[in-house]
């Protein structure tokens, strides 16, 4: 459990922008893949969240929005709203056995992306050829299960259409949806064409909230790639230097 926070540093919007176009990916080390992108901290309501914004995990956890609420209280004690950045934080976190960890906290980020619909989501439009050469090294393909998502919240018109979806602070997002109160969110616009976001996204009308995060339970992910490649269009954000986390170890299958 978080017990207390020590502030290390509090940067501007044009650091916290110089610092996401240094972001890579975990299957290609030398992309990054906001470089190019227009970046834009636009303050959301609730019912702009719900009614306009996707994201690729609708199951949320309970003992982690304690989390966040938490977390929240000690950076008001810093004077920080952690729900109204335009900028960021580097910081230690202490937890009860006073055992420090490093992080980064920044608005939660949302790419908008151009996908194409046909039959469900058609991601073929959206591999470059490095992806696809990749895919092929790896032996990993489209996932068939993207075919298959069809919901009353997606454009009903074939085509290329616009959709946000929720990349990074998914937990942060939820808990001011709970409240119904506004929030600050980092929308990255024309992220690098060619590696699409790595999971698919969901209308967030089918956010759920669970007590806990069971290991090796099923995900609500859909990921665009099978295995064993379909953690290679991860988000690597500290390769920008914002300690958001690494990627999650695989599961090891029994």
């Amino acid at each position: 459990m978080l017990t207390k926070i020590e502030v290390q540093k509090e940067f501007d919007e044009k650091e916290l922008f110089e610092r996401l176009r240094n972001v890579k990916l975990k299957g290609f080390p030398n992309v990054k893949i906001y470089a190019n992108s227009a970046l834009r901290v636009e303050q959301a309501t609730s019912e702009r969240i719900m009614g306009e914004i996707f994201t690729p995990q609708p199951r949320v956890y309970r003992d982690y929005l304690d989390r966040i609420n938490k977390m929240a209280e000690l950076f008001q004690e810093k004077g920080i709203d952690i729900f109204r950045l335009n900028g960021g934080v580097d910081y230690t976190a202490f937890d009860e056995k006073d055992e420090a960890t490093n992080w980064t906290i920044i608005p939660p980020v949302v790419e908008v992306l151009s996908i194409f619909f046909g039959r469900g989501l058609d991601y073929q439009p959206a591999i470059g050829s490095d992806l696809e050469k990749s895919m092929a090294q790896s032996g990993s393909k489209l996932n068939p299960e993207l075919e298959e998502l069809s919901f009353k919240e997606y454009p009903k018109v074939l085509g290329y259409h616009q959709v946000p979806i929720i990349c990074d602070g998914s937990h942060r997002v939820h808990s001011q949806v709970e409240q119904g109160k506004s929030q600050n969110l980092l929308f990255v616009y024309s992220p690098e064409l060619g590696y699409p976001y790595y999971a698919a996204p969901k209308p967030y009308s089918l956010v759920h909230v669970e007590p806990t995060r069971i290991d090796g339970s099923k995900s609500d992910k859909v990921h665009v790639l099978t295995e064993p490649g379909h953690k290679l269009l991860y988000r690597l954000f500290p390769t920008g230097g914002i300690l958001s986390g690494e990627v999650r170890p695989d599961v090891v299958k029994k």
